[in-house]
């Protein structure tokens, strides 16, 4: 398992960023983590983030929760943890039809796009991760 202090120093770095020119280190670290390691970021400190940063922190999590490399269990809990700092009403952005609809609706003006190409092969069943990490699902395989 990576070291956690790290994960929530990349997460918090990408979180002040506003996802403006944050690193695509941070980016591939939280996503890793958070598809192959079953980390989902603690809400007391997410609370103690400024009120932007934890829409980021909520989105990332969201997006995350979304694509098929997560187990029901995985995925419901990084639901759950965005669920928990969605605002009620979410402040309005303006339209952009390049800006993904998530964030949109998250209230953030930038989203995850431009660093998706460093991602996007970290979620596919063709990505071998080694970790010692158990699934919660036993039925579930890559």
């Amino acid at each position: 398992m990576v070291n956690k202090q790290q994960v929530y120093q990349a997460l918090d770095r990408v979180a002040k960023s506003g996802l403006i020119n944050s690193r695509p280190e941070d980016m591939v670290l939280i996503a890793l983590v958070s598809w192959h390691e079953g980390f989902v970021p603690e809400v007391a400190w997410a609370r103690k983030l400024d009120q932007k940063s934890q829409l980021v922190v909520g989105y990332l999590a969201e997006f995350f929760a979304g694509f098929n490399v997560l187990c029901h269990e995985e995925r419901e809990k990084l639901l759950q943890f965005s669920e928990k700092l969605k605002p009620s009403i979410p402040q309005l952005v303006e339209p952009d039809e390049y800006r993904d609809e998530l964030a949109s609706e998250w209230g953030l003006e930038y989203d995850i796009t431009p660093y998706f190409e460093h991602l996007s092969h970290y979620q596919t069943r063709h990505y071998k991760h080694k970790s010692n990490y158990k699934r919660p699902s036993p039925n579930f395989t890559l």
